[in-house]
């Protein structure tokens, strides 16, 4: 084999490992697709002020996730504007009752100006306000107490400041993933300094493109430059969603490249912080711009497949380069030296070293670090060895993969009632099996939030005629939703209206269902998925309507959740809930039937069926509230101690949402009664 055909043969094994450990077109897709139509329902607004539209950035907004990924949310202020000296806002801006910022020039590094306030709206975010400072006769606003200021609406004890990101270390409350998030303005002007990037000779991005980001604008930042002597007042110039429709735009060669070279930057984070002693003077920021520039500069045809190894050599020959010359240009503000106080002096010799080092490693350079294992260039050897499996997955293999991250994001959405307008809008005008699947889910899970909600006013209704009406009105609300995999609907209805014989019927047919119980934690029950619903044409709904998965309780329908559960629901976030495993629930409320029925035999054996799913939980990520419930049911029989033991057992699961764990509160309580 001559060395090109060897190259080649390598490259497409390189291609095909990507197109499996980063996401094949279909998956990228639907991710991508997925964010979209997530930012544009306000996937955040139930965690956050209404003031700010979420936007959604970084990996996840991409179509890339792999481990160390964290989530990126920037959160755009919709009562502010921002506008360019000498340009004009487009008439379809109303900025009536907006405060309008003129960008001023901050006298230093390009891309950081200063924010002059020069009209006050109607409408002004306590933030805003509280970080305006008067310099003269006029006020601007300071970056360092507005990030300050925002920071404070996290309410987080494990929260750091990055640049203009306050991130929440991962934890069980962010379900051990960190969480950045930005606070900025919104300015619908391409600002003068990015002109260069408009008129630059290029392959690439396309005039249409390009004049579809001009007319997007850019956003403002609260951070300042570190290199200058006052950052206090300074606001950087950003292009994340400039950015975003870039990456969006790349082919699938060179969206796996770029995907590579963060998957290369997280295996050298260990041995950059050993050596300059941090890991952030390179960043993910900076293989985006490497690759921005090295597309811009190349044209389609080099990137194939067969020089997938190739690309990513150009691009880290870029990056060694910029380290020669301790010069990083911005990508859209080309003056704008992102190198400048970090890469210079000892710590650029360093680097240059390492860098060039792995540069003449060749393939070498693929099998360095250890943090995801195992690396790529083990999986090369291994498929050049015979194991296929890495480059030729089963067709079904993928399609499972793709389906679990879609109805993983799908269930855990939050819509209320104030969503339905939105929702219908989306329903009506979705174009793709993802746009109809998830405005079908997020419509009929509105409609049902909005009858769990309904139930609680009967409660207060006067008269017996009042209350039926309310109660009716819950139960047809209700109605649509008790065919899909999340919804406690009906079950928990017909409990909390005494009805328990409809309960138990209904419980049974839960617990005897040929519906699986769908837990993508679980390797055997996504094994069976796979082969029963994926390579046999079924759509996305008809997927969903096959299986359950855990039961969703939300914090605004006390309620309507079962008063024994009410600890746990108050412990809720707010805009969040609790989730239960589907035969857990059934299990637990056929107990809370029976006992109320005074039908202790089967209330017993409910009892053993409700510990026998305990102790066959190993690694669901809420096996707390398992125990919890079991520990419930030993307390209504009288076993102090048993119901301790569950509890205690409760304490000492690992997994997400401990923060709702009431099991602590439960103890005292016990323990309390007994003395």
């Amino acid at each position: 084999m001559s060395d090109q055909d060897e190259l080649y043969e390598k490259s497409w094994i390189l291609y095909h490992i990507l197109d499996r450990f980063i996401g094949n077109r279909e998956k990228v897709a639907a991710l991508r697709r997925l964010t979209v139509i997530q930012d544009k329902l306000g996937r955040f607004t139930e965690n956050a002020p209404c003031e700010c539209e979420p936007f959604t950035t970084g990996s996840l907004s991409e179509g890339i996730r792999f481990k160390g990924s964290d989530v990126d949310t920037m959160y755009i202020d919709k009562y502010a504007i921002v506008m360019c000296p000498d340009k004009d806002i487009s008439s379809e801006i109303d900025r009536t009752n907006k405060s309008v910022l003129m960008m001023r020039e901050a006298g230093g590094r390009p891309g950081y100006v200063h924010l002059e306030l020069l009209q006050r709206g109607q409408k002004i975010h306590p933030r805003l306000w509280k970080s305006l400072v008067p310099v003269g006769d006029v006020f601007f606003v300071s970056s360092e107490i507005y990030r300050q200021e925002f920071s404070c609406t996290m309410n987080q004890p494990n929260m750091e400041i990055h640049g203009p990101a306050i991130t929440i270390k991962g934890s069980e409350v962010t379900n051990f993933i960190d969480l950045d998030k930005v606070s900025s303005f919104p300015c619908y002007n391409w600002p003068s300094e990015a002109n260069e990037w408009v008129g630059r000779p290029r392959n690439w991005p396309d005039k249409a493109l390009r004049d579809q980001i001009i007319n997007g604008g850019c956003q403002l930042v609260p951070v300042g430059d570190k290199t200058s002597a006052d950052p206090f007042l300074q606001w950087r110039i950003s292009f994340v969603s400039a950015e975003r429709k870039l990456i969006h735009s790349l082919t699938h060669v060179q969206f796996l490249v770029y995907g590579l070279l963060k998957y290369f930057l997280k295996q050298i984070s260990g041995t950059l912080e050993q050596m300059l002693g941090a890991a952030d003077i390179l960043s993910s920021y900076i293989m985006k711009t490497i690759v921005f520039y090295a597309v811009e500069s190349t044209t389609e045809s080099f990137w194939q497949e067969k020089h997938t190894f190739l690309c990513f050599m150009f691009c880290l020959k870029i990056l060694v380069i910029w380290v020669k010359v301790g010069h990083c240009p911005n990508y859209f503000i080309k003056n704008n030296n992102m190198f400048l106080g970090k890469v210079h002096g000892e710590n650029q010799r360093k680097l240059l070293y390492f860098l060039t080092y792995l540069h003449h490693m060749n393939w070498g350079c693929l099998s360095f670090g250890t943090f995801i294992q195992p690396s790529i260039g083990e999986r090369i050897r291994n498929v050049r060895k015979g194991e296929l499996e890495y480059v030729l997955p089963q067709p079904t293999k993928s399609e499972c993969g793709r389906d679990m991250y879609v109805f993983h994001r799908a269930f855990i959405l939050r819509f209320s009632s104030g969503k339905l307008p939105l929702l219908l809008k989306l329903l009506s005008g979705s174009k793709s099996e993802i746009d109809e699947f998830i405005a079908y889910l997020a419509t009929i899970q509105a409609i049902s939030n909005t009858g769990m909600e309904t139930f609680s006013e009967h409660i207060t209704a006067r008269g017996n005629k009042a209350k039926y009406k309310y109660l009716r009105k819950c139960k047809n609300l209700l109605k649509p939703f008790a065919t899909t995999p999340t919804s406690p609907g009906l079950l928990t209805f017909y409990y909390q209206t005494g009805n328990y014989m409809k309960t138990l019927e209904m419980c049974g047919h839960m617990i005897s269902s040929s519906k699986m119980c769908l837990d993508r934690s679980d390797f055997n029950r996504v094994k069976m998925y796979e082969k029963l619903y994926c390579g046999r044409g079924y759509n996305f709904l008809q997927k969903c309507q096959a299986f359950v998965s855990d039961i969703i309780i939300p914090k605004e329908a006390p309620k309507f959740c079962p008063s024994h559960l009410h600890t746990e629901i108050k412990k809720a976030k707010q805009g969040g809930s609790i989730r239960i495993p589907p035969l857990h629930y059934a299990v637990f409320l056929s107990f809370l039937c029976y006992h109320e029925l005074g039908d202790t035999r089967r209330r017993d054996k409910s009892l053993i069926d409700l510990r026998y799913l305990t102790s066959e939980v190993s690694s669901r990520p809420r096996k707390w509230i398992v125990h919890n419930l079991l520990g419930m049911c030993y307390e209504m029989v009288g076993d102090a101690r048993s119901a301790i033991r569950e509890y205690t057992e409760s304490l000492q699961s690992k997994g997400l949402d401990q923060h709702q764990n009431a099991a602590k509160e439960r103890i005292e309580r016990l323990q309390h009664s007994r003395i």
